[in-house]
């Protein structure tokens, strides 16, 4: 039944007559992936994962769910590359608009400033989220539940560790622990809160015991930063200039306000008074607390399968690793040009036009396009992106060299970034290091 409907609702969808919902990808500000997303290499969204830009995949997943109406935002340094990209090189099938912030805001704070252009329920999701569940799985689950939001949460994937960039860097520090509370009767998210936000020794509310006497506590759990609203979240997100972040202050808002009546009716209850009464109607199999609320928040654990984020170096390398891993499509390009003396890994990628001459070995990396690398180099646990220069007998493991850089001869690097156009001399020994052009902010 649901997957009809949804059929149905596709169909009107692609005849430009009917959106049953829109999703807004935040392509925004990358300052945890420095300097891999600074101005002289790539904008956030287009950093390459196995070679693809990262907002590929999260294009590729809204195609694969038959959602078409995609507003991509994104900041005004960024605006002109991730323009081109989607105009010119992304080959999938949405065509998604693209709007611009001028300024440094929160993700809320986004919301607001397009709302009009927000017209019924929506997703919200990051640029950086990589995951292969299956799209309907999620829909359906929230078309089911009908909630005011649907979160997805994954399990952090172990197996992945190891290799890449070394994590030691201040940005790739872990983040602080996360406690999400769950209704274990429902799948009712009711608790969120950092580590780094509690004052004193972990603590619930009386009043969320009450409404929810199950609830489990994860610490493992992972925001996947992909949502799913109601629209009249909207009208909440213009009416309360508060909200700046949906993670940090809307999510915990409508979470409380599924227990504390006095907040539901003093932040929530004007913005969903016209909703009321068809909430009312989806929430008839609810106890009599649920019955007088329209605020329902539901969390959707993904743990069979593979998830991550690309928000921080560390993680970004994950990302390449396991999906370089999985890759389908000819590992070496057909037009690379290997020396039949160099060796290249079962587990590695090279892009298109790339030259690898005699007695080079490269392992558990991926090489970009237009790359050329000279004899005798090593490289390992890395990752090359576009027009990389490497000079005779390098040696890199678990490095990231961003685009039109040059590594000269002998150099040994290890566990390190290397901006764009940056050039490293020769000889050069350097270890947990970010090397980058030095650049005037005046």
């Amino acid at each position: 039944m649901l997957l009809f409907d949804a059929d149905k609702k596709q169909s009107k969808q692609k005849q430009g007559r009917y959106s049953e919902f829109q999703a807004i990808v935040l392509a925004g500000y990358g300052h945890r992936l420095y300097p891999l997303s600074e101005d002289n290499n790539l904008p956030k969204a287009l950093l390459p994962i196995a070679n693809k830009p990262m907002i590929y995949y999260v294009l590729d997943w809204l195609e694969r769910a038959g959602i078409f109406d995609v507003l991509v935002i994104t900041e005004a340094t960024g605006e002109y590359k991730i323009g081109h990209y989607l105009k010119n090189d992304y080959e999938g099938k949405l065509k998604p608009n693209i709007e611009v912030v001028r300024e440094d805001v929160g993700t809320a704070d986004v919301l607001r400033i397009f709302s009009e252009k927000i017209k019924s329920d929506f997703i919200v999701m990051s640029c950086d989220l990589v995951f292969d569940l299956v799209p309907h799985r999620l829909l359906d689950y929230h078309r089911t539940h009908d909630p005011t939001f649907t979160a997805l949460y994954f399990e952090p994937n172990k197996s992945e560790g190891g290799g890449g960039s070394s994590g030691s860097n201040k940005d790739d520090k872990e983040d602080p622990k996360q406690f999400v509370g769950v209704d274990t009767n429902r799948s009712r998210i009711v608790y969120v809160a950092s580590s780094a936000d509690l004052d004193e020794e972990f603590s619930l509310r009386m009043s969320l015991l009450w409404k929810f006497p199950c609830i489990d506590i994860h610490t493992t759990l992972q925001d996947a930063h992909l949502y799913i609203f109601k629209r009249w979240v909207i009208d909440l997100i213009v009416q309360r200039k508060a909200i700046s972040s949906v993670r940090e202050h809307l999510v915990p808002l409508l979470i409380k306000c599924q227990y504390q009546k006095k907040l539901l009716d003093s932040e929530v209850a004007a913005t969903y008074e016209n909703f009321q009464k068809t909430a009312l109607k989806y929430s008839a199999s609810e106890d009599d607390y649920d019955k007088s609320s329209p605020v329902r928040c539901q969390i959707y654990t993904y743990n069979t399968g593979f998830c991550g984020r690309g928000n921080t170096i560390y993680k970004y390398c994950d990302l390449n690793r396991h999906m370089t891993k999985i890759h389908t499509d000819p590992r070496v390009s057909p037009s690379a040009e290997i020396n039949s003396k160099a060796q290249v890994g079962s587990d590695s990628l090279v892009g298109d036009d790339t030259k690898i001459d005699e007695r080079t070995s490269i392992k558990r990396s991926t090489i970009g396009t237009h790359c050329i690398i000279g004899k005798n180099v090593k490289i390992s646990n890395s990752i090359l992106m576009d027009n990389v220069v490497i000079e005779d007998n390098v040696k890199l493991d678990g490095c990231v060299v961003c685009n039109g850089a040059k590594i000269m001869e002998k150099s040994q690097l290890k566990d390190c970034e290397v901006g764009g156009g940056y050039v490293i001399v020769s000889e050069t020994q350097a270890k947990n290091e970010q090397l980058v052009e030095f650049r005037d902010l005046d």
